[in-house]
């Protein structure tokens, strides 16, 4: 999967902007706040329709400006796609999507067209924060590779906010819930059994790949990286109503906590390393290798499920490894378009096969500036198998 041409308008800090990047390797240095951030941010907004940092998607529009858009012309094995995503903050329907010129039903039409993975300093927050932030990077995964998963997810969480409205409104009217609550619990409970069926077969996944990649990039093979998933839901001999009737059960508890406490929503990724919890016991090292090699073994599972490879983005993390480890990352990526942030383009000073931009933003708008071409992509030898097969 190859990205041939970036285009923003009126995106953060970009007012008009068209680059046509390497297929291996981007560069994009500049001071900090000057706009090499929003770049990703703007190839995420297309892969997964959302921004990897913010929430409200109004902050990505250029102050001043009534709206603005990111779009990507996109190649991979079968195809060439282009992919366009709209905001404006004024109208009914704040986000658009638009492929091949044609807007898109619903959001779940853009899953797969383009497809990446992003590491950023952030990301040491898997490890060292809370579920959410661990459930968020299964979802965003998982939903890049099948759309059921995505609608399936979607549909969960409309489900669950109509009977959080039933038990507030029953809380208010010191009633009982209104019976439609059934209907809604019963709808929680098809979905949640696509969600934890899909969440523990990529959960395997990562875990095996994950501990593989942890050894190869630490070097230590007495370290044993392990990742479970935890649910509510049972493991063994799984009962389709189980979460139906803890649901019923716990109804009176969710009115009087004003949420839904179980299904999963509630579930969490275990990250241990020698079978101790590393948000407890882990260096700041193991928890930066851990955090790399999830995000490594994501690549890994998008390339084996969709043969090909997704887009790589890296932000600001080179200057948090030592030489070897950005050698030998950037050689495990060989093959792989990959766009880099850093504030230092001495980060990357050994490394030769690329495409440098340098990014700065005289008078608050920012500039893109070609430093130095890429090579001849056709003239690089990389190996004939994936780079993770």
């Amino acid at each position: 999967m190859t990205i041939e041409q970036i285009k923003l308008v009126h995106f953060r800090n970009y007012d008009q902007m068209t680059i046509l990047p390497h297929e291996g390797i981007n560069i994009f240095f500049g001071q900090n706040g000057s706009g090499k951030t929003n770049l990703l941010e703007a190839i995420h907004y297309c892969a997964l329709g959302k921004s990897h940092r913010i929430n409200q998607d109004t902050g990505a529009v250029m102050m001043g400006e009534a709206g603005c858009s990111c779009q990507m012309s996109v190649r991979n094995q079968y195809s060439r796609n282009d992919i366009e995503v709209r905001l404006r903050p004024g109208e009914e329907n704040v986000k658009s999507v638009w492929i091949d010129q044609k807007k898109a039903a619903r959001l779940s039409e853009m899953m797969g067209v383009l497809r990446c993975v992003i590491f950023s300093p952030e990301d040491l927050s898997l490890i060292k924060e809370g579920p959410s932030i661990r459930r968020k990077f299964l979802d965003m995964m998982i939903s890049q590779i099948s759309r059921n998963y995505f609608v399936s997810l979607q549909q969960y969480r409309a489900a669950m906010s109509q009977r959080a409205a039933i038990l507030r409104q029953a809380k208010i009217d010191y009633t009982r819930p209104d019976p439609m609550i059934v209907d809604f619990e019963m709808a929680m409970v098809g979905h949640a059994k696509v969600i934890y069926q899909e969440r523990v077969k990529y959960t395997e996944m990562l875990s095996t790949i994950g501990h593989q990649l942890y050894q190869q990039i630490s070097g230590k093979d007495t370290e044993d990286f392990i990742i479970h998933y935890r649910s509510q839901l049972p493991s063994e001999e799984n009962d389709p109503l189980f979460l139906k009737k803890l649901l019923e059960k716990q109804r009176e508890d969710d009115m009087r906590q004003g949420s839904t406490q179980s299904g999963p929503h509630r579930d969490d990724l275990i990250l241990t390393l020698n079978g101790k919890h590393m948000k407890s016991f882990a260096s700041q090292g193991q928890i930066r290798t851990a955090a790399l090699s999830l995000k490594l073994a994501q690549m890994k599972i998008f390339t084996r499920i969709t043969n090909e490879y997704p887009i790589l983005l890296l932000d600001d993390v080179m200057s948090e490894l030592d030489l070897n480890r950005r050698m030998n990352l950037l050689d495990i990526v060989s093959g792989v378009q990959t766009f880099i942030t850093c504030s230092d383009e001495g980060d990357l000073a050994e490394y030769q096969n690329n495409r440098t931009y340098h990014v700065h933003n005289p008078e608050g708008i920012a500039q893109v500036e070609l430093i130095k071409e890429g090579p001849d992509m056709h003239k690089l030898k990389f190996s004939e198998e994936p780079v993770f097969e």
